[in-house]
């Protein structure tokens, strides 16, 4: 025979059925009617059934597992495969999860996944039109896909795979991003990057915004320090940003801008550096967040903290002026009253008439000083209450001066100082004459006190437009520290600095109140311990 006639003798030979059953994919034949005609092996072994439980029975009634749901919707899932198909049509059926449940199907498991390919098969017209379904069991490739997609997720997630992550969500990055500008300008966070080859600053508009810049503003690493940084800052952020590409580790510093409108706002900033691998720094990421809200609260706060302390200070150093006051009180009553007392006996013991004089005088010094003392404390409590009143007249401020000066000549020079009162002129004030005196009078007693030899000297004169007196001493002098302090009430600073010396530290608090109802000004001066002090009265001249 000739090799056409041979092949044509062994196509006849060969059995369809036996070629059908060993298809490698799962088949069904059915008829018109959708009812099985044929299974081959590979479907009874992926579905785990006999020929016999599925041949004559409509391919909707075999294979019933599962809940109600998964039934229902295998049987939509078929008939959308299998109604109105035609000939030639090759249909391909959407997923389907349809569970077994039988432990000896390929795959075990009972979540089961299926997909059907149908088509029209050619026949004889007797035969009627038989339909091809292939069944596939996807289980394996959906459980791979899932698996695949879980490890991508964990891919995703480690940062070595940084770039593969780009790579497949490059379509997805842009929308992204404009979600992230959007979220970062509602909490007006501004982000930026710094190049440190060239000092460009790429940075985003809320970035510009919190530094007080247009949207179209250029910004450079040498526009940052030398234009917007507040200048008592710059070398603190220049520091932070310098010792954290040194040592490669983030930073976070806080400073102060000015905007255009010449608000002042605080600033916060975070960055850290990116390097090449070699060490180089590459460029430096950070973002910029505007705190001043939070900051002048913080500030406030701090300011109140301060204040309170201050206020305790203060309360803790009042409460020991207030002993010491008391104590001076009980000395300097103390001793006047002795010595009254002393010598009042003395006159009713003695019949000697020699002592009298002298008794007289003792007791007439001591009087006048405790009269001194009670005035004093009279007049601070009047002060204390703001009940103290004065009668301005005009007043010549010069005669004032010289007449008080020479009432304490006596005093000062038995303590063996001089009291020079030469460069006085005649200034007329609006003042009460009583209270210029006592002004005067505690300055000048104040300078005999202080001062244990040398000269006092008393001058009047203009400056500035105003009347001015001047008391210099010769005395301890005052320091520097202390200058501030001297005209509060119950203060005393002696010759070591802070030693209680005679009197009730009311003095130069009564002067300067007295000063303040005059409408003038009172300040001293001193060039330190040992070197002296200087008062001056600056009053308004009478016109």
């Amino acid at each position: 025979m000739d090799r056409p006639s041979r092949e044509q003798a062994a196509a006849s030979a060969i059995d369809p059925a036996s070629v059908f059953d060993l298809l490698p994919d799962a088949y069904l034949i059915l008829n018109e009617d959708r009812t099985v005609v044929l299974a081959n092996a590979s479907y009874l072994r992926m579905v785990d059934v006999t020929l016999s439980e599925v041949q004559g029975r409509s391919v909707f009634d075999i294979n019933q597992f599962g809940p109600p749901e998964q039934r229902a919707e295998r049987y939509a899932w078929l008939k959308s495969a299998l109604d109105n198909l035609v000939p030639g049509e090759q249909r391909v059926s959407p997923l389907l999860r349809y569970d077994i449940g039988r432990p000896s199907v390929t795959g075990g498991g009972p979540e089961r996944y299926w997909q059907i390919k149908a088509g029209m098969l050619a026949s004889g017209a007797s035969e009627g039109q038989l339909i091809a379904l292939c069944v596939l069991d996807v289980s394996e490739s959906i459980a791979t896909n899932e698996r695949n997609q879980r490890e991508r997720a964990k891919l995703r997630s480690q940062a070595r795979l940084r770039q593969v992550l780009i790579e497949e969500t490059t379509a997805q990055l842009r929308d992204h991003q404009e979600q992230f500008q959007q979220a970062l300008a509602f909490a007006h966070v501004g982000a930026w990057e710094l190049n440190p080859l060239t000092g460009t600053i790429a940075c985003t508009e809320q970035c510009k915004a919190n530094l007080g810049l247009p949207s179209s503003a250029v910004l450079d690493q040498q526009r940052f320090f030398s234009e917007l940084v507040f200048p008592d800052d710059r070398a603190r952020v220049h520091a932070a940003m310098t010792a954290s590409s040194e040592n490669r580790l983030p930073f976070e510093v806080e400073y102060r801008v000015v905007w255009p409108a010449q608000s002042v706002h605080w600033i916060l900033v975070r960055a850290e550096g990116r390097y090449l691998p070699d060490g180089t720094l590459k460029s430096m990421l950070g973002f910029t967040l505007d705190i001043t809200t939070r900051k002048e609260a913080e500030l406030e706060q701090q300011a109140i903290a301060e204040s309170e302390k201050r206020a305790r200070e203060e309360s803790d150093r009042t409460a020991r002026a207030m002993d010491h006051f008391v104590t001076a009180v009980s000395h300097e009553l103390r001793s006047p009253l002795g010595a009254i007392l002393s010598w009042s006996a003395l006159l009713q013991r003695s019949g000697d008439g020699s002592h009298v004089a002298r008794a007289t005088d003792v007791i007439e010094r001591n009087a006048r000083q405790l009269s001194h003392m009670v005035d004093d404390l009279l007049d601070s409590g009047a002060i204390a209450t703001a009940k103290l009143s004065v009668n301005l007249q005009p007043v010549d401020l010069g005669a004032l001066a010289g007449n008080v000066a020479e009432d304490i000549r006596m005093k000062a020079e038995a303590k063996g100082l001089s009291l020079k009162a030469d460069d006085i002129r005649s200034c007329f004030v609006m003042a009460d004459e009583s209270r210029m005196k006592q002004i005067v009078w505690n300055l000048l007693s104040n300078a005999v006190k202080f001062s244990a030899q040398g000269t006092i000297e008393l001058s009047v004169g203009l400056r500035d437009g105003m009347a001015e007196l001047c008391v210099r001493d010769c005395g301890c002098g005052i320091e520097p520290e202390a200058l501030g302090r001297i005209f509060e009430r119950f203060e005393q600073f002696g010759a070591a600095g802070g030693g209680r010396v005679g009197g009730l530290g009311l003095g130069l608090w009564l002067v300067k109140n007295l000063v303040d109802l005059h409408h003038g000004k009172v300040f001293a001066q001193s060039a330190g311990r040992g070197h002296g002090a200087t008062f001056h009265v600056m009053l308004p001249l009478y016109h």
